[in-house]
């Protein structure tokens, strides 16, 4: 697992407040109604989602794109080819109590096929909130190493993973993949 705080707290800020409160939509997931198909779900996940506001200058893929492959270049060396223009980030906000995601992995079929890794960056710090801590199966961190604001986790997208359920205060964070030929 990668873990490295990217963003400054002023650039975490700069994300939130490109976000449109309009755009919140409940989140879906895949592979429980068919291929390919996306459905609300609420007993295996509970959050709402809205796609990542992308700067003229690229801002903030960009930089995740990069860091991400810095990564990728130590760690796993996987054959990657960005981000896919039917899967792009999401901003996830986890803002009820019970707001969850149940243990999954982030490859599938159809559009998730091709995920090598998945990330989260974290947009609010994880002294805001209570619950709601991104785990790994089998593999442990300290919640402050994964919840301070503006640190970018990065991990395979067949690792198995969850959020807690919330229990006070709201989580943002994008969460997104990169992709790349299937694997061999």
């Amino acid at each position: 697992m990668y873990v490295n705080q990217v963003f400054s707290e002023e650039e975490c800020d700069r994300i939130l407040a490109s976000l449109d409160e309009d755009k919140w939509e409940e989140a879906m997931v895949g592979g429980i109604a068919g291929k390919g198909v996306f459905s609300v779900q609420k007993d295996y996940r509970s959050n709402y989602q809205q796609t990542v506001p992308v700067a003229n200058d690229g801002f903030p893929l960009n930089r995740i794109g990069q860091e991400i492959s810095t990564a990728n270049s130590s760690l796993w060396r996987f054959d990657l080819d960005g981000f896919a223009e039917d899967d792009l980030p999401w901003v996830m906000n986890y803002c009820r109590v019970g707001d969850h995601n149940n243990w999954h992995v982030d490859v599938g079929q159809a559009a998730t096929a091709s995920r090598k890794l998945g990330f989260s960056l974290q947009l609010t710090d994880g002294t805001e909130y209570e619950g709601g801590d991104l785990a790994f199966h089998r593999i442990r961190k300290e919640r402050g190493e994964l919840t301070r604001k503006g640190t970018l986790v990065v991990f395979p997208a067949f690792w198995l993973h969850k959020v807690a359920p919330m229990i006070a205060g709201h989580r943002k964070s994008v969460v997104g993949w990169v992709h790349g030929p299937s694997f061999r």
